[in-house]
């Protein structure tokens, strides 16, 4: 969906509104990763995924066209280029919280799979040319773990 402006400095005010509840949401869903409060995360995710669709749109169409912004008072464009760094910082944060995130995550799961394979009792199987019993195998188990997911 985009922005419907009547005029330049229209546009920029609703940009500036945009870019601050994209930051706000960021912000919020930075901080529910230190409590693990993904639920209110997760709820936050389609608003976000809207006005970032927006966002991007109105972003492009600035960029293709910036005469757009002609004659625009110069306290708007500076609004607008604080809002939009103080969203960019926000959205550093946010990518660094999903990647601790995703790290632990991953961390967790090849623990868990590692103990798992070890608490399994590894089969013996005959060997001819030792003449006997050959002596236990690891990794041997029925746990699948996908290295690349």
């Amino acid at each position: 969906m985009a922005i419907l402006a009547n005029n330049a400095a229209d546009l920029v005010e609703q940009m500036i509104l945009l870019t601050k509840r994209l930051a706000e949401i960021a912000d919020a869903q930075v901080n529910m990763f230190s409590p693990n409060d993904i639920e209110e995360y997760t709820k936050m995710n389609d608003e976000a995924s809207r006005l970032a669709a927006t966002y991007t749109i109105e972003c492009n169409r600035i960029a293709n066209n910036p005469d757009i912004l002609n004659g625009l008072d110069v306290h708007l464009k500076d609004t607008l280029k604080k809002e939009t760094k103080r969203f960019r910082d926000i959205l550093a944060a946010h990518e660094d919280a999903i990647e601790r995130g995703k790290t632990l995550s991953e961390g967790l799961v090849k623990a868990i799979a590692t103990e798992a394979a070890n608490a399994r009792p590894t089969p013996q199987a005959y060997s001819p040319s030792l003449r006997g019993i050959e002596g236990p195998k690891r990794d041997t188990s029925a746990i699948a773990l996908d290295r690349r997911a």
